[in-house]
Order: C-alpha cells, then sequence, then structure tokens
C-alpha cells in the first residue's frame, strides 16, 4: 500500500490479528467516508418520509438492481428543486456516511433535484387514462352512502392497524350497526387478485349496506395493489355504495376514483359510513324542542282565531227577533249568511282544535304507550306459558327419578348392605366374609353389623 494510502486508511491489520466490531466499523467508516466525500447519484425515491419534529427528510433511492438510504437534515430545505414525492427520479447529491453503532451506510445529501416521475407513476398515469376513457372514473356514477346502514362490509388485512381503528371507530359512532369482514392481502404478490376476490365474496355473501377498501399508510409500492386494473374493477361493479380509505390523506390510487368516495384515512371511511349516534340524539332533541315550540304556537293561533271569530260571527238570532216580518228577502237573506257564515266557522274551529290534538307529541307519546301495553302483555302471556311447559317437565322427570331412586324401596321394609372397607354394595352372600363390618342402610338411617357363621 502507498504511504499516501497508509495515512489515509491506517496500516493494515496482520492477518492473523483478531479486531474488534468498533475497530473494523471504523476502518470502514474511513473507507467510504474519504472515497465518497462528494458524487451524484440518480434512482427512484420510494418510502419518503418527512417528520414534522425534527424536520429531518428520509427515503429510499433505487433502481432496477438495489437501493440505499437517503437522509436529508433540516435546513438544506432551500436545495431541494422540486417536489419530493414516492415514484419520481431524482439526482442526490451528497457524501456516504457510516451509522457505526448499527453498522448501516447511507447517503447524506445536500441537495435533491427532481427528474421527473419514476416508472411506477408513469404507467399509473397511463392506466388511469385507459379506465377514464371506460367511464369507471365518471363522477355520474357515483352514489350516496346509505344514511342509516344496517351493516358494514371491510376488506382489508386480518391483522393490520386499519382495521382495529375502523372497528373501534364504528363501533363508538353506532353501536347497532353490523360489521363483516373479507379478509385480504394488501400487499405484495397476489394482493391484487386476493382484494377483488374479497370484494366479490362480499358482494354475495356479505349482505352489506357500504363496503369499506383499504389499509394504512405506506409507500407508493406497499400502495399498488390498489392501483390495479382488477381491483378497481371489483369496484366498479360493486351493488353497494363503496369507500375507498387507503394510505393517509396524501396518498393516492386508482381505487379512489372508482369508489363512491374517497376517504382520507381508513378512520375517515368507518365516520363516514356511519352516523353519530351523539349527533342524532342532539338532533331529535332539537327536533323535539321545535315540535313543541310549533305546537304552542299552532293552539296560540287557533285560539286567537277562535276569539276573533266568535266575536265577530255572533249569532243575529236575538236581534232579529222583532224584526222578522220587517225585513224583506234581501235582509234575510243576509241573516241566513251570517248564520252559515258562524256555522263554517265553528266547523273550521273544530277541525283546527283536532289536527292540533292529532299531532300532538301526547298524542304520539298515548299511542307508544298502548302499543308497549299490548306488547308487554304479549311477553307476558308468553313467559307464563313457557313457566308452565318448563313446570311440567320438571315435575315428569321428577317423578321419573323418585321411581327410579334406590333408597325408595327402603320404605317398603327392605335394607342395603354396604361393605364398610370398600364402600360398595353387597349383591351377593359370596361378597359377604365372616367377621367383616357392614353398614346397613334402612328409610330412616343406618346402622353397623358384623357378618357372622357360614355363608349359605
Amino acid at each position: 500500500m502507498a504511504r499516501g494510502q497508509e495515512e489515509l486508511f491506517g496500516t493494515p491489520p496482520p492477518p492473523d490479528a483478531v479486531l474488534t466490531v468498533s475497530d473494523l466499523t471504523s476502518r470502514i467508516k474511513r473507507t467510504l467516508e474519504s472515497s465518497f466525500r462528494l458524487f451524484r447519484v440518480e434512482g427512484e425515491v420510494s418510502n419518503y418520509k418527512l417528520h414534522e419534529a425534527s424536520g429531518h427528510r428520509y427515503f429510499s433511492l433505487k433502481d432496477e438492481g438495489a437501493q440505499i438510504r437517503v437522509a436529508l437534515f433540516r435546513g438544506r430545505d432551500r436545495h431541494i428543486y422540486g417536489e419530493i414525492r414516492d415514484g419520481q427520479t431524482v439526482i442526490v447529491t451528497g457524501s456516504l456516511g457510516v451509522y457505526e453503532r448499527k453498522g448501516e451506510y447511507q447517503v447524506y445529501a445536500q441537495s435533491v433535484e427532481v427528474r421527473g416521475v419514476g416508472n411506477l407513476l408513469v404507467e399509473l398515469e397511463r392506466r388511469k387514462r385507459r379506465l377514464a376513457e371506460e367511464g369507471l372514473f365518471d363522477p355520474a356514477r357515483k352514489r350516496h352512502l346509505p344514511a342509516f346502514p344496517r351493516r358494514v362490509g371491510i376488506v382489508t388485512s386480518r391483522h393490520g392497524a386499519a382495521l382495529r381503528d375502523m372497528v373501534r371507530v364504528v363501533r363508538s359512532r353506532f353501536p347497532g350497526v353490523g360489521i363483516v369482514l373479507a379478509p385480504a392481502l394488501v400487499q405484495g404478490p397476489g394482493a391484487a387478485a386476493d382484494i377483488a376476490a374479497a370484494l366479490d365474496a362480499m358482494y354475495l355473501h356479505g349482505r352489506a349496506d357500504v363496503i369499506i377498501a383499504g389499509r394504512g399508510g405506506g409507500s407508493i409500492e406497499d400502495l399498488w395493489a390498489f392501483n390495479e386494473e382488477e381491483v378497481v374493477r371489483a369496484l366498479a361493479r360493486s351493488p353497494v355504495p363503496t369507500i375507498s380509505a387507503v394510505g393517509h390523506e396524501t396518498d393516492f390510487t386508482l381505487s379512489d376514483l372508482a369508489a363512491d368516495l374517497r376517504a382520507p384515512t381508513p378512520t375517515g371511511a368507518a365516520q363516514a359510513a356511519v352516523p353519530d349516534r351523539v349527533e342524532l340524539l342532539e338532533r331529535v332533541a332539537a327536533l323535539s324542542l321545535r315540535m313543541r315550540r310549533a305546537e304552542a304556537h299552532l293552539r296560540d293561533a287557533a285560539r286567537r282565531e277562535w276569539r276573533i271569530a266568535a266575536g265577530m260571527l255572533s249569532d243575529p238570532r236575538p236581534a232579529l227577533q222583532g224584526k222578522r216580518y220587517a225585513l224583506g228577502e234581501q235582509e234575510a237573506s243576509l241573516a241566513e249568511s251570517a248564520k252559515s257564515a258562524v256555522r263554517d266557522g265553528r266547523e273550521r274551529l273544530e277541525r283546527l282544535s283536532f289536527s292540533v290534538r292529532l299531532h300532538s307529541p301526547a298524542a304520539w307519546v298515548s299511542a307508544r304507550r298502548g302499543e308497549v301495553a299490548v306488547l308487554r302483555s304479549r311477553a307476558e302471556a308468553g313467559a307464563d306459558s313457557a313457566k308452565r311447559r318448563l313446570r311440567a317437565r320438571i315435575d315428569l322427570l321428577s317423578g321419573k327419578l323418585a321411581v327410579m331412586n334406590p333408597k325408595s324401596v327402603l320404605t317398603r321394609g327392605y335394607s342395603i348392605a354396604i361393605d364398610r372397607s370398600t364402600g360398595k354394595a353387597v349383591r351377593s352372600v359370596s361378597e359377604a366374609r365372616p367377621g367383616e363390618a357392614l353398614d346397613i342402610h334402612v328409610s330412616d338411617g343406618a346402622f353397623g353389623a358384623v357378618v357372622e357363621g357360614e355363608k349359605t
């Protein structure tokens, strides 16, 4: 090794020397970092993350054969030319560094230049245009979600956090709704076919009123199954409204365009699928208050109208009593018209009063109480009938048990001899030996006995 290289990398150890891990890693660090002080590398961005707290950016740079981690620390934002997103092709200018504690190397970027979209985004755009021409993304195909679904279908991984979040939100917002899961792979080889098959199974057997298909966040590669044509077509042929909930709010897939609704996250999909019970109860309370106020206002208006009508349309018969024959035909006609107006006014007041009573909350409550009374009566009758059947069956079984009880014969003068040493009943004289202790059980107790004499 030349003198300059020895000064740079250190004298190589003897062949039989044993290095510590720290010493070896230190030598590798000096070698790599000295050899790659500044370079430019081009590749496709994957697993891009911006940490809000620190402001640092991390992503992988890859091509067909390899990938390498890249770190772009806070303060270098002004050296980003373009917007970094997964799937884009970028040129990174930086140096190579080794993180000794983990034995890993990565590129410490000084600048990032976006050079265009990667192969995945090119394919995504081509597929998007083709499927849009078929009308799969037409806004006219979008359907409204049901206001009160009885069952929510979910197509996602059985073991993912997204499923737990959706179930938790649905249960907390609307506890009475049913949930049915069609589990599927959501990334990797075969995921697209598995998702499409799960959707078709949900259509046939799930009996769901709305279906959520999705997963948690990830890189563009992780979410790619939801860009596959078979998943898009499966969503498009759904007989019920669908919600696409893939990744985070900034993520985008073709499934978002094919579904009836695109949710920013799986949690947001669960919130969109079912109503909030608390909000519904508050709305019912507000409507009930408005109804009571409207009813009071209607009653007051009816009373005022009644008073006005009663004052204006008093019975004219007393005033006409002494002048009946003096009036001409025209006056008599006016009197008849007045009486007819009185009758019409009274009839109208009666109709208004009946309408107020019919639509009042008290009438509604009374009707419901009647229904509850009928249901309670039916329930009590059914319970009494069931009790009688159970009591008759218990009595029958008790009689059978009494007949089969071996101790019942003791009341008729019989006894049972029990071998005290074994606790077994003596069934034959051959089982009783002279001098053996027995317990003799009779109807009201037991007493001891000893076998004497020869067996006969």
